[in-house]
């Protein structure tokens, strides 16, 4: 559908940009934003092939991605927060993890439903507390001009919308299947508005970097 391959090229321009930024300022300069991109390009783009060809055994791949993303966003914001709240957010991904390994089959066949809920409860909470400290302590740079509030922002619109298609899942497959459907699509859109905002961080790493080379 043409919601799917605009999502893929959205995600695959924000790559596209990432590296390349990576390749003029190196890794850093964007706090490794672009091993997540890339990382989650080739996942999609490995699920879509599968499909394609008709099949449909590579669900388990998003549970140990869904692990990735909660070890990347620790390192990501760990980077960005101040002593007190990386030693809470440490303590936060260890008891995740922990809960994971206890009481989640991330090792099977199927995609875990509860794994992804914690995912965007694990976003949620630290978009919420990065937001809280960037408004506690001011400086000279504008909210928006900073790239980890729109980093922030996407992560939050998403995890929103997941949790609202993800919690009732179970109930809208057995009894209002295409209502289902229709939050399926609109995942697709909530996707790319995100990798929008994300585009819109790198632009704002750029101009960042570019500022301390003057």
């Amino acid at each position: 559908m043409f919601i799917q391959i605009l999502y893929i090229a959205v995600l695959f321009i924000d790559t596209v940009k990432s590296i390349v930024l990576a390749g003029k300022k190196g890794l850093s300069s964007q706090n490794f934003f672009a091993v997540f991109l890339l990382v989650s390009l080739c996942l999609e783009l490995y699920g879509h092939y599968k499909i394609y060809i008709g099949e449909y055994n590579f669900a388990s791949l998003f549970n140990y991605y869904s692990i990735f993303i909660i070890l990347f966003f620790y390192r990501y914001y760990a980077k960005i927060l101040p002593g007190k709240l990386k030693t809470v957010s440490l303590y936060v991904v260890i008891a995740i993890l922990a809960y994971i390994v206890l009481f989640i089959k991330f090792y099977g066949e199927n995609y875990e439903n509860e794994l992804g809920i914690l995912v965007c409860f694990y976003f949620i909470i630290n978009a919420l507390v990065w937001f809280y400290m960037r408004l506690k302590n001011f400086d000279d740079l504008k909210i928006i001009d900073d790239p980890h509030f729109w980093v922030s922002c996407g992560l939050l619109f998403w995890s929103i919308f997941f949790l609202f298609r993800s919690i009732p899942m179970f109930f809208l497959q057995d009894n209002d299947p295409a209502f289902l459907y229709i939050l399926k699509m609109m995942q697709y859109g909530v996707n790319i508005v995100m990798y929008g905002m994300f585009y819109i961080a790198l632009m704002k790493f750029e101009k960042v970097q570019l500022k301390k080379t003057l």
